[in-house]
């Protein structure tokens, strides 16, 4: 009887896939996406290469194509050939960047760009292999840097967590925002303290032992879930740790250096027990599954199926690429350098000079085309008005980025107590804005701030980003600013508040009407 396995060793194997036609389609596809929006790849390599936090980017594409050498046993059983409707993937994938790119949202363009290889490597092998092949083909988009978003949650999660355990331990805690002061010393949440980090390399390794380990799509989702929800959690208690033996040594251990190697052994250490658990649910192999250096005799590739294979890689790459020439024409107009004009007084507000304005609180706004503050007065009362105008926006030029903020996390001299969005009159309408305390070493401060995006007026981040790819769409341009308005805070009472939606309300125009004059003046 003839044998329908065989053993061949590892290199026939490997010199097999090497060889194969398909293969060096998909490769050559993909390395031609990657050229043609080289500037995306090379933003995504850019934070693997400076973000400690993203570093296991390096290894992602090595392990798809682990994962999916993984599957050749099953891939040997179905006809490889072109899904043709996977090229309007491809297509809603290229339009999707478009968007990215007009909104200037980087990860929206990064995520389209993977969606791209995803979409073209589905339209050249056909939908029964990429069945199979689901799984390393999703593992790709932990390429994309993704998650950075989550740390200032994460950090009040961690200062919440530690702070109270410390008080459960009987330790007086004094706490303004992410900062906080025990008997033995003084402490900050920073984005370090977050867990990002952890928590990113615990759902990659995790996504793949679940996918390797188990067959139960349940037993899947479970682990994954466990994954992302222990580290969390251990997170927490290794920052309650960490500040407990710094601590109980009298601030000698936990605060240089071994701060972050006890934290990672720590994490280490979570792990190992996450998947020491997870072994005694582990799924043996179905039976059909070929050990290392097994494989089935291929089917072989026909001359009709690689040239349509070929035709199929060719069309996608086109209606990919098709999306770079038709950003290129669809720009925002040529304007000159932004000048916002002083805000005129109105309503018994009356301007009022700034007596040092380096002593003034400033948001951490960076690579603004220009700024404006002035300062209002009304019955002995001050309001002052921040606007960061952007215009041409670009990489370390935009407005709405992760690290612009109206205060940094880790600095002691001025920083947020609480930020909470409301809806605030606006002239003859109401808005969304948001409110935060601001605390300084001799002032406390409110204010009220929202985006400003070619005349229309949000708090959310995301909106404002949807705003500026629609703006720029329709040849609008980019033009958008930040607006803070600011107040002292003399007492725990409602004054301040008062103050600012007054303000608001009957200033309203005037900011408009500069912000629209800034806008117009460079046409």
């Amino acid at each position: 009887m003839k044998r329908d396995i065989q053993f061949v060793g590892v290199a026939p194997s490997v010199h097999a896939l090497a060889h194969s036609p398909t293969s060096w389609t998909i490769v050559l596809a993909c390395v031609a996406i990657l050229a043609a929006f080289w500037q995306t790849a090379g933003s995504i390599v850019a934070i693997w290469i400076r973000s400690e936090t993203f570093a296991h980017g390096f290894v992602i594409i090595p392990l798809c194509v682990w994962l999916a050498f993984r599957r050749r046993d099953a891939l040997a059983t179905v006809d490889v050939k072109p899904w043709w409707p996977g090229v309007a993937f491809v297509f809603a994938a290229g339009a999707l960047w478009f968007v990215g790119a007009k909104a200037d949202a980087n990860v929206v363009q990064q995520f389209a760009l993977a969606f791209m290889l995803q979409a073209t490597i589905v339209t050249i092998i056909g939908i029964r292999a990429a069945r199979i092949l689901a799984f390393p083909l999703s593992f790709l988009l932990f390429a994309v840097p993704f998650g950075e978003f989550c740390v200032p949650t994460l950090m009040d999660w961690t200062a919440d967590f530690t702070i109270i355990a410390l008080r459960a331990t009987g330790i007086p805690v004094y706490r303004e925002a992410n900062h906080f002061i025990i008997p033995s010393g003084s402490w900050s949440v920073v984005e370090g303290c977050s867990g990002i980090r952890y928590i990113i390399a615990s759902v990659m390794i995790g996504t793949i032992y679940a996918s390797v380990a188990y067959r139960s799509v349940t037993r899947r989702a479970l682990f994954v879930a466990a994954s992302i929800v222990v580290p969390v959690i251990a997170n927490w208690m290794r920052a309650y740790l960490i500040v407990m033996i710094a601590h109980l040594s009298s601030m000698r251990l936990a605060t240089g250096i071994d701060h972050i190697i006890y934290g990672w052994i720590f994490f280490g250490l979570v792990m190992l027990l996450l998947f020491w658990i997870g072994s005694f649910w582990q799924e043996q192999a179905p039976a059909s599954a070929l050990p290392f250096g097994w494989r089935i005799p291929t089917r072989t590739t026909d001359a009709r199926t690689m040239r349509a294979q070929i035709a199929a890689a060719c069309v996608a790459l086109a209606l990919a690429a098709v999306w770079q020439p038709i950003e290129a024409a669809v720009g925002g107009e040529v304007q000159g350098d932004p000048v916002v004009p002083p805000i005129a007084a109105s309503a018994g507000w009356t301007r009022v000079p700034i007596v040092d304005d380096t002593k003034e609180w400033t948001p951490r706004y960076t690579g603004f085309a220009t700024m404006l503050r002035q300062r209002f007065a009304k019955d002995g009362r001050e309001v002052s008005v921040y606007v960061a105008y952007y215009r041409h926006q670009e990489e370390g030029h935009r407005l709405v980025t992760s690290v612009n903020m109206l205060t940094e996390p880790n600095n002691w001299q001025w920083h947020s107590t609480s930020t909470s969005p409301e809806t605030i009159a606006w002239g003859s309408r109401t808005l969304k804005a948001d409110r935060s305390e601001i605390l300084g070493t001799k002032e406390r401060l409110e204010a009220l701030s929202f985006f400003w995006i070619g005349g229309h007026v949000t708090a959310s981040a995301y909106e404002a980003k949807a705003l500026q790819a629609i703006a720029n769409v329709l040849g609008r341009g980019d033009d958008a600013a930040l607006v803070v308005m600011y107040t002292p805070k003399q007492d725990a009472g409602d004054a301040a508040r008062r103050t600012l939606d007054e303000f608001a309300r009957a200033m309203s125009p005037s900011i408009e009407a500069a912000l629209v004059k800034a806008r117009e003046g460079g046409r």
